[in-house]
């Protein structure tokens, strides 16, 4: 898996919008309100994509 999927969510100080991140205890994709700033790798635009990434 990429290191996106080994860092944990981080949303990141600024106005908020919908995004994907992949909880590795899970192995599943969640939404959750990115803020635009900050943050790491782990944020993806679609569910399709973070599962498409990440799940195993």
């Amino acid at each position: 898996r990429p290191y996106a999927c080994e860092l944990t969510v981080a949303a990141g100080p600024c106005l908020r919008f919908s995004a994907f991140y992949y909880s590795k205890g899970a192995n599943q994709c969640y939404p959750f309100n990115y803020s635009g700033c900050g943050g790491n790798a782990n944020r993806f635009s679609t569910n399709q994509k973070c599962r498409r990434t990440c799940v195993v």
